[in-house]
């Protein structure tokens, strides 16, 4: 029997303003129900002028590190994963590292590995397993590693894609006997194609999706990956066989959720993939009418089609998955709808929601997890709530921070997304956190970002 090693605690960071999404609706001349029905989406998180990737991501490990009472030679790694660096070579985590320095002491975080993890969305549960891998091989020389998601998504002014921007980081703590999720390492299920359903060129400040055809990406790689879970289940006698459900063995899930309404037609693929062998799925076939054929089309082709979308339309309004989302996911949305996209940190707050939001004893219960990321990969895997989680959850505060924020008008928000305001003209002047101050203008340091925590 292998080491049993997890997520310890979690902190997330978010940008103190946000965009209401009904009045970015009005102003874009869409009817406000196609963003906050059709999407989910109620908030946008926006970064200030002197924000970036790198400050937010500083600041969640802070925080991680502050409230765990930690000091720089209980941390061995920091692995950060993002797809909006600002920088196409040196990593985000070398610059998170010179930012704690100037709160614990110039070189005290000199022997910590500090790599960047880019696989668009899904990158930090790469890292993820990667770090909970190195903890189990007893490779490690302190007790603790921190991966932490940091992400600003940002399409161009007008677009289809404007609407789900956001921003946030998660940093998460990782040892042998966690307090909080116990990581199942034999049932990860792995589903990897190369596409181009959405990606950002090196020379480009906003990304190109393919909106559609990315939602089809993600359900295709997201159904591999799933397939893949439910084997390794089989194969270690969890299951009896793959007509059984894989959804019954696991008690609460968040997916990665670029929008809520996504996280809720990933769930509905996920059911009607699951169920179709099982005995209900003949009532539900009855009620519903049957699936749509998939002759002649791809996978991606398939998801998109609109009898395809239609069908599940239809099962999603069905008791039998209202009543596996109520359970199962929907709280995973409560703080995700207030935030928008962040990328690599959108799986992870919806679990720090779940927990946040629950009330029910989730002692025990099985954790699993979709995360996807474009290009297009996607894995699920699992983890069991450990019992002393709730004294976890306790120093937890993401409803609090959503409360807190600071709501901007559309000008100022556009001003902030254009880049048309200093760094030192900030609507919330920084304090008492990292800031983005100047940039280099010399032949040696051209481009290179300072940062200085601001008291």
């Amino acid at each position: 029997m292998g080491k049993t090693v997890g997520i310890d605690d979690m902190a997330a960071y978010l940008p103190k303003l946000y965009v209401d999404a009904e009045e970015l609706a009005k102003e874009r001349n869409i009817p406000p129900s196609k963003i906050t029905k059709g999407l989910g989406l109620e908030k946008l998180a926006i970064p200030d002028a002197h924000e970036d990737a790198a400050t937010m991501a500083a600041m969640a490990t802070l925080e991680l590190m502050e409230k765990n009472d930690l000091s720089p030679k209980d941390i061995d790694f920091i692995e950060i994963a993002t797809e909006t660096s600002p920088d196409a070579s040196k990593p985000i985590s070398c610059y998170v590292q010179g930012m704690l320095e100037q709160i614990y002491g110039r070189g005290s975080f000199d022997h910590v590995g500090a790599p960047e993890t880019k696989f668009a969305c899904v990158g930090a549960t790469y890292a993820l397993i990667d770090r909970l891998a190195y903890i189990a091989s007893g490779w490690n020389k302190a007790e603790y590693s921190i991966v932490v998601a940091t992400d600003i998504a940002r399409y161009r002014l007008n677009s289809s894609g404007e609407p789900t921007q956001g921003a946030a980081a998660i940093a998460l703590l990782l040892k042998e006997n966690p307090r909080l999720l116990a990581y199942e390492p034999e049932f990860t299920g792995f589903g990897t194609i190369d596409d181009r359903d959405f990606f950002r060129p090196v020379e480009s400040k906003t990304a190109v999706v393919d909106g559609q055809y990315s939602i089809g990406c993600y359900l295709r790689d997201m159904r591999i990956a799933a397939d893949a879970y439910k084997r390794n289940m089989v194969k270690l006698g969890v299951l009896k066989s793959l007509r059984e459900s894989v959804v019954e063995k696991i008690n609460l899930a968040a997916f990665h959720t670029p929008f809520p309404k996504m996280a809720q037609y990933a769930f509905a693929s996920f059911l009607i993939h699951d169920w179709r062998s099982l005995p209900k799925w003949k009532k539900i076939i009855e009620k519903i009418g049957p699936e749509p054929s998939r002759e002649g089309l791809s996978d991606v082709e398939f998801y998109i089609s609109e009898e395809y979308k239609n069908f599940r339309r239809k099962f999603m309004k069905t008791e039998e998955f209202q009543s596996e989302y109520k359970s199962k996911i929907e709280n995973s949305l409560i703080a995700l709808r207030q935030i928008g996209n962040s990328y690599t940190a959108s799986v992870w707050l919806g679990v720090e929601s779940h927990f946040e939001t629950r009330n029910d004893d989730l002692a025990g219960k099985r954790f699993g997890i979709g995360s996807y990321g474009s290009g297009s990969s996607a894995i699920v895997c699992s983890f069991i709530v450990q019992p002393e989680y709730k004294e976890v959850v306790k120093k937890m505060d993401l409803m609090r921070k959503l409360d807190e924020r600071q709501r901007i008008p559309i000008d100022v928000y556009e001003d902030l997304h254009e880049g048309r305001l200093k760094l030192h003209e900030s609507v919330i002047p920084p304090k008492n956190e990292f800031a983005l101050v100047s940039f280099g203008n010399k032949s040696y340091d051209c481009g290179y970002r300072y940062y200085r925590y601001i008291t």
